[in-house]
Protein backbone atom coordinates (compact mmCIF):
# COMPACT_ATOMS: atom_id res chain seq x y z
CA UNK A 1 0.00 0.00 0.00
CA UNK A 2 1.35 3.42 -0.90
CA UNK A 3 2.07 5.98 1.82
CA UNK A 4 -0.52 8.40 0.38
CA UNK A 5 -3.25 5.71 0.49
CA UNK A 6 -2.27 4.77 4.03
CA UNK A 7 -2.46 8.41 5.14
CA UNK A 8 -5.91 8.81 3.54
CA UNK A 9 -7.10 5.62 5.24
CA UNK A 10 -5.88 6.87 8.64
CA UNK A 11 -7.60 10.24 8.07
CA UNK A 12 -10.87 8.47 7.26
CA UNK A 13 -10.59 6.36 10.41
CA UNK A 14 -9.90 9.45 12.56
CA UNK A 15 -12.83 11.31 11.00
CA UNK A 16 -15.16 8.51 12.08
CA UNK A 17 -14.04 8.89 15.70
CA UNK A 18 -13.05 12.49 16.35
CA UNK A 19 -14.75 15.89 16.23
CA UNK A 20 -13.37 18.51 13.85
CA UNK A 21 -12.65 21.98 15.23
CA UNK A 22 -12.47 24.73 12.60
CA UNK A 23 -11.08 28.12 13.64
CA UNK A 24 -11.25 31.16 11.35
CA UNK A 25 -8.70 33.75 12.45
CA UNK A 26 -8.80 37.35 11.19
CA UNK A 27 -5.47 38.57 9.76
CA UNK A 28 -2.60 38.08 12.18
CA UNK A 29 -4.77 37.81 15.31
CA UNK A 30 -4.06 35.08 17.84
CA UNK A 31 -7.64 33.84 18.18
CA UNK A 32 -10.67 33.56 15.98
CA UNK A 33 -14.14 32.04 15.68
CA UNK A 34 -14.42 28.35 16.52
CA UNK A 35 -16.97 25.86 15.24
CA UNK A 36 -17.07 22.19 16.27
CA UNK A 37 -18.31 19.47 13.93
CA UNK A 38 -19.18 16.07 15.36
CA UNK A 39 -17.91 12.87 13.71
CA UNK A 40 -20.14 11.87 10.80
CA UNK A 41 -21.08 15.48 9.99
CA UNK A 42 -18.04 16.77 8.11
CA UNK A 43 -16.30 13.93 6.26
CA UNK A 44 -17.84 14.57 2.84
CA UNK A 45 -17.71 18.37 3.02
CA UNK A 46 -15.13 20.81 1.74
CA UNK A 47 -13.42 23.19 4.12
CA UNK A 48 -14.82 26.04 2.00
CA UNK A 49 -18.39 24.83 2.67
CA UNK A 50 -17.79 24.50 6.41
CA UNK A 51 -16.30 28.01 6.56
CA UNK A 52 -19.14 29.51 4.50
CA UNK A 53 -21.75 27.99 6.80
CA UNK A 54 -19.79 29.13 9.83
CA UNK A 55 -19.61 32.73 8.61
CA UNK A 56 -23.35 32.71 7.84
CA UNK A 57 -24.30 31.81 11.43
CA UNK A 58 -26.08 34.46 13.45
CA UNK A 59 -25.98 33.03 16.99
CA UNK A 60 -22.58 34.41 18.02
CA UNK A 61 -21.90 36.15 21.34
CA UNK A 62 -21.02 39.88 21.38
CA UNK A 63 -17.29 39.09 21.58
CA UNK A 64 -17.60 36.62 18.72
CA UNK A 65 -19.52 39.18 16.66
CA UNK A 66 -16.52 41.53 16.95
CA UNK A 67 -14.23 38.78 15.69
CA UNK A 68 -16.69 38.04 12.86
CA UNK A 69 -16.62 41.72 11.85
CA UNK A 70 -12.79 41.59 11.80
CA UNK A 71 -12.95 38.48 9.60
CA UNK A 72 -15.41 40.13 7.23
CA UNK A 73 -13.16 43.21 6.98
CA UNK A 74 -10.25 40.97 6.03
CA UNK A 75 -12.39 39.15 3.47
CA UNK A 76 -13.32 42.44 1.77
CA UNK A 77 -10.66 42.08 -0.92
CA UNK A 78 -9.02 39.13 0.84
CA UNK A 79 -9.56 35.40 1.11
CA UNK A 80 -9.46 32.39 3.42
CA UNK A 81 -6.21 30.41 3.54
CA UNK A 82 -4.65 27.52 5.44
CA UNK A 83 -0.97 26.70 5.79
CA UNK A 84 -1.42 24.48 2.74
CA UNK A 85 -2.88 27.34 0.69
CA UNK A 86 -6.50 27.39 -0.47
CA UNK A 87 -9.45 25.74 1.25
CA UNK A 88 -11.20 23.98 -1.63
CA UNK A 89 -10.55 20.36 -0.69
CA UNK A 90 -12.09 18.05 1.89
CA UNK A 91 -11.93 19.51 5.40
CA UNK A 92 -10.21 16.41 6.78
CA UNK A 93 -7.32 16.98 4.34
CA UNK A 94 -6.27 20.11 6.26
CA UNK A 95 -6.80 18.77 9.79
CA UNK A 96 -4.11 18.01 12.34
CA UNK A 97 -4.56 15.79 15.38
CA UNK A 98 -4.54 17.72 18.67
CA UNK A 99 -5.29 16.92 22.29
CA UNK A 100 -6.90 18.87 25.13
CA UNK A 101 -5.27 19.24 28.55
CA UNK A 102 -7.65 16.49 29.71
CA UNK A 103 -6.32 14.12 27.04
CA UNK A 104 -9.30 14.27 24.67
CA UNK A 105 -8.24 14.07 21.02
CA UNK A 106 -9.75 16.10 18.19
CA UNK A 107 -8.95 17.26 14.68
CA UNK A 108 -8.12 20.95 14.22
CA UNK A 109 -7.98 23.23 11.19
CA UNK A 110 -6.82 26.85 11.41
CA UNK A 111 -8.04 29.10 8.58
CA UNK A 112 -6.86 32.70 8.25
CA UNK A 113 -8.84 35.51 6.68
CA UNK A 114 -6.07 37.42 4.92
CA UNK A 115 -6.32 40.71 3.06
CA UNK A 116 -3.36 41.64 0.86
CA UNK A 117 -1.32 44.56 2.15
CA UNK A 118 -1.92 47.87 0.39
CA UNK A 119 0.84 50.02 -1.07
CA UNK A 120 3.21 47.21 -2.03
CA UNK A 121 3.94 45.69 -5.39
Amino acid sequence: MEIHEKKAEQADRLAQLLPLVVEIIPGQAGEGLIDIHEPGNYEDQSLQDLCSRMLAKTNWSLEEMQVLEDIQRQLDGGRLLTKAGGIGGAAIKYAVLEETAAGEKYLYVAVRAIKPQEGGR
